[in-house]
């Protein structure tokens, strides 16, 4: 089954955009696209599938629904997905007690040691962007992990922390000596302190 291209890849590891208009003919189409395991329909295109079904999965009823989810999860391109994001999730994760650029520099180092196949599948999804960009080529998101790198290695990226110090800690640092405490005077007892005072030593006794 042919599907139609709206743009070819202007780089390397550009997913192509497909079209998937709308309509039975074309979910039919898209859903061969990632059943498809004759290696005759390209990742660009199975990629092209892939958002087209999720997009169309927003706005569909509940009986399409239910066709569009088993593409999604069960064909064997949404289990090719699946695994390229265990795999970067996994090998990208620092610990949650990593401070930057420790994350930053983990996830660079596990997109480049995915396979050409995976590293398309995770630019194409955006893992770890924050908002609704179109599918992004490898290159651009290579450069995107690096910019992220890049601005966490930076001296000034986090602060340092601080000790502020009190005047009486500063005349001892320099050789002085600390001012006295003042000498607190005891409160003058009141008729109504000695009140409670009685009052308190009745219940007590």
């Amino acid at each position: 089954m042919q599907i139609s291209k709206t743009s070819t890849a202007t780089g390397a590891g550009q997913a192509t955009a497909v079209d998937f208009p709308g309509g039975a003919t074309a979910a039919t189409a898209a859903t061969a696209a990632l059943n498809d395991t004759t290696g005759s329909a390209s990742v660009d295109q199975q990629l092209g599938a892939y958002h087209a079904l999720s997009n169309r999965w927003a706005g569909a009823g509940h009986g399409e629904r239910a066709a569009l989810t088993q593409a999604l999860t069960e064909s064997p391109f949404a289990k090719t997905v699946q695994s390229a994001l265990n795999t970067f999730t996994r090998a990208a994760w620092a610990g949650s007690s990593a401070a930057p650029p420790a994350p930053q520099q983990r996830a660079k180092a596990a997109f480049e040691g995915l396979s050409d196949t995976d590293q398309k599948i995770v630019a194409s999804l955006q893992v770890g962007v924050q908002g609704p960009p179109p599918p992004a080529s490898v290159d651009d998101y290579r450069a995107r992990l690096q910019s992220e790198l890049d601005a966490a290695q930076a001296p000034d990226a986090w602060p340092q922390d601080t000790v502020t110090l009190s005047p009486d800690a500063r005349a001892r640092l320099a050789g002085g000596t600390a001012a006295e405490e003042p000498t607190s005077t005891p409160a003058a007892a009141t008729p109504e302190m000695a009140a409670a005072i009685s009052a308190y030593g009745k219940a007590a006794g």
